[in-house]
């Protein structure tokens, strides 16, 4: 079992976070959910924790204690923190000495685990290479606000926005408009797991104290913000953690 392997892949390393290849790759991380999820269903017909369940957990944390500090580098921070916390929370749980409470408890974090690939599996087509046209179209079917408060945040015309997104249309964003978009798209890939469509539109126009109490919308076209505001973006998701 390499149950860490759909977190990383052959890597190559990038000047820009923002070009069309992102690393890691990630390898169908949905796969391993269903695999885990299968694990769990297995805990549900049982009184106890089963070895093949405890080797998978064990394991799990050998693997990822194993992961070279660059590798855990390149995973997306909430992500690996979350999958963490939930295996040590697992492995916890292992050591009981109440086998229906060990059981129990196992069951939620194999659930978050779950969680975590399934997460993994949304971002698929976020951090893979595409086009900043497809891009631009998965934000307007993720964020369901009016196309014109995309386009104000993007810096373009609403009739411009409305060409990006069309299938019909082949006029795409390109050189600093493909670049805002790109950054937008990865600064909502994490809002939208804790904030409504509307708040995380909020989000970039209201001014912050991590962000030196500026707006993050007035940040997106200073490269040196972007790593702070990837890390703003990420903390929202922290009330999922657990």
């Amino acid at each position: 079992m390499a149950a860490v392997a759909p977190l990383l892949a052959e890597t190559t390393l990038l000047d820009d976070p923002f070009d069309e290849e992102v690393e890691p790759e990630l390898i169908d991380p949905a796969a391993q959910a269903e695999e885990i999820a299968a694990y769990n269903l297995l805990l549900a017909r049982e009184s106890e924790v089963p070895d093949s369940v405890r080797f998978f957990l064990e394991t799990l944390a050998d693997e990822v204690s194993a992961l070279p500090a660059g590798a855990a580098l390149r995973i997306d921070p909430y992500l690996l923190v979350s999958l963490q916390r939930a295996i040590i929370a697992a492995l916890r749980a292992l050591d009981s000495p109440d086998p229906r409470h060990a059981r129990r408890e196992v069951r939620i974090r194999l659930e978050q685990l779950r969680q975590v690939y399934r997460d993994l599996a949304d971002a698929r087509p976020i951090y893979e290479g595409r086009p900043a046209k497809a891009l631009a179209q998965w934000l307007t079917a993720t964020v369901d606000v009016p196309q014109s408060k995309l386009a104000e945040l993007l810096g373009v015309s609403p009739r411009t926005f409305q060409r990006w997104v069309s299938e019909s249309d082949p006029i795409e964003p390109r050189g600093d408009e493909a670049r805002r978009v790109r950054v937008v798209v990865n600064l909502v890939s994490h809002l939208r797991h804790a904030l409504t469509a509307s708040g995380t539109i909020d989000w970039f126009q209201t001014a912050h104290p991590m962000a030196n109490g500026h707006a993050p919308a007035s940040l997106l076209e200073d490269p040196a913000a972007l790593p702070e505001l990837t890390r703003l973006a990420a903390s929202t998701r922290s009330q999922l953690a657990s």
